[in-house]
C-alpha cells in the first residue's frame, strides 16, 4: 500500500514558503508535494476569468499540454471546476467522492486532459476564494496506483493550508513592493506611522525632507517630531485620529498640517503634510497594529526645475506658450514676462489668449492658481 513519506513534510513546508519571496519556486514546492504523496501529477490553478500561463502550476509541466489548458479550457466550464466553484473552501475531495467516478470518467475533460497524462485518482482542497476567481490544489495517481486514504488526506489537509498561507502572504509582499516601487516615482514624500509617530519613509522624497538640516520634520529617537513641540502635538493628534476606530466603523479621517521652516531660516523649506487612514474598518496582514499614512509636499515660492515643459505637456502649450505661463506663475507681470522672454507686449498678450484657451482660464489670478495647483504632479528626476 502506497502511503505518504512523512518525514519530508517538514522540507515540503520550508519549500512552500520560500514561494513567499520567491514566486519561481512555486513548481518545485508543488512537485515536492507530488512526490511526498506518490502522486502521477499535482498542481496548483486559479480558476477563473483571464487565466494566464502563472496561473496554472503544474509539478511537471508539459507545455503543450499547459498551452491546451490555457486555450480549451481556461475561464470555461467544465465538469471538474464547476464542482469546485460550488464547494466551500478549505475542503478536501476526491474525484469519485466530488464528481463521482462513472460521470467524471464520462467528461471532455477527463478524456481530452486529465486521461492522457496518466490521472487516474485525484485527492486535492479548494484553498482560496476571492470574486469570481478560486484557487485549489490537486494530487493525482496513476492508472495502476493506489486511491488515497483518509490518512492522506489529514495529510493533505496540513498541506494545503501551509500553501493557501504562503500564497496569501506572497501576494501581501507583492502588494506591498508594488505599492513601493510606486511610490518611488511620485513627486512627494510618504510615511507610515503607528500612533506612537514610530514609521518608516515609502520612498526617496520623504527621506530627504526628513534628513535635511534645518527641515521642518525630522527623526528623534525614531520618531517623528515637528521642530517646535505645539506642531509636534498637532501631528500626533492627527495621526492617532488616523488610527483611532471611531463608535467601532471607521478610523478618523486625519487631516492636514503646515510646518513652517521658520520666520528667520531663508535657507529652509515650509512642508505641508496630509495625514489619513490606511484602511477602513480592519487592517489586513502586516498593517496591525493600526498604522496612519503621511504626505508630505514642500511649499516654495519658486518654481520647480521643468515646470515650463510640465505645463506644455500638461495643457499642450507652445514652448513659446509654455515659457511665458511658467513666467507668470513665477510672480512675473506680463509686461516683465515679455521682456524676460524678450518679446513685445502685444505679442505676449496674443500668446496670453491662447493659453487662456487651452487652460480654459479668463483671467491671469486664474491662470496662476490652476498652474500652481498642478505642482505636486511634477515627476522627479
Amino acid at each position: 500500500m502506497t502511503s505518504v513519506r512523512p518525514q519530508l513534510s517538514p522540507g515540503v513546508i520550508d519549500k512552500i514558503y520560500e514561494t513567499v519571496s520567491d514566486p519561481s519556486q512555486w513548481q518545485a514546492a508543488i512537485d515536492q508535494v507530488r512526490v511526498m504523496f506518490h502522486g502521477s501529477a499535482a498542481c496548483f490553478v486559479r480558476s477563473g476569468p483571464g487565466l494566464a500561463s502563472a496561473d496554472v502550476i503544474n509539478a511537471n509541466p508539459d507545455p503543450t499540454y499547459q498551452r491546451r489548458y490555457i486555450d480549451e479550457h481556461a475561464g470555461r466550464s467544465d465538469i471538474y471546476t464547476d464542482a469546485l466553484d460550488a464547494a466551500p473552501v478549505g475542503m478536501i475531495y476526491s474525484d469519485r467522492a466530488l464528481i463521482g467516478d462513472e460521470i467524471l470518467r464520462r467528461s471532455r475533460f477527463w478524456n481530452e486532459w486529465m486521461a492522457p497524462q496518466d490521472m487516474y485518482g485525484g485527492l486535492g482542497s479548494k484553498l482560496l476564494a476571492s470574486g469570481p476567481s478560486f484557487w485549489f490544489l490537486d494530487v493525482q495517481r496513476g492508472r495502476n496506483q493506489p486511491a488515497f486514504d483518509a490518512a492522506e488526506a489529514e495529510v493533505l489537509q496540513l498541506i494545503a493550508r501551509h500553501i493557501a498561507r504562503a500564497a496569501q502572504l506572497g501576494r501581501r509582499l507583492q502588494l506591498a513592493q508594488a505599492l513601493a516601487s510606486g511610490y518611488a516615482h511620485v513627486p512627494f514624500g510618504v510615511l507610515l506611522v503607528d500612533a506612537q509617530l514610530s514609521g518608516v519613509p515609502l520612498n526617496g522624497v520623504a527621506e530627504e525632507i526628513l534628513m535635511r538640516r534645518r527641515s521642518p520634520l525630522r527623526v528623534k529617537s525614531g520618531t517623528l517630531a515637528a521642530a517646535d513641540a505645539k506642531s509636534t502635538a498637532a501631528l500626533r493628534q492627527l495621526v492617532a485620529d488616523a488610527c483611532t476606530v471611531h463608535d467601532g466603523v471607521a478610523p478618523g479621517p486625519g487631516g492636514d498640517l503646515l510646518l513652517r521652516a521658520g520666520e528667520a531660516d531663508e535657507a529652509g523649506i515650509d512642508v505641508v503634510l496630509s495625514v489619513g487612514p490606511t484602511a477602513g474598518t480592519e487592517v489586513s496582514g502586516f498593517l496591525r497594529p493600526r498604522h496612519a499614512i503621511i504626505y508630505l509636499h514642500q511649499t516654495s515660492l519658486a518654481l520647480p526645475g521643468g515646470f515650463a515643459d510640465h505645463a506644455r505637456k500638461l495643457f499642450d502649450l507652445t514652448p513659446t506658450e509654455a515659457r511665458l505661463a511658467a513666467a507668470l506663475a513665477g510672480g512675473l507681470t506680463l509686461k516683465d514676462a515679455a521682456i524676460h522672454q524678450g518679446i513685445r507686449f502685444s505679442t505676449a498678450r496674443f500668446y496670453l489668449h491662447g493659453i487662456f484657451r487651452k487652460t480654459r482660464t479668463n483671467q491671469q489670478s486664474q491662470l496662476v492658481a490652476l498652474l500652481k495647483s498642478t505642482l505636486p504632479l511634477i515627476r522627479r528626476g
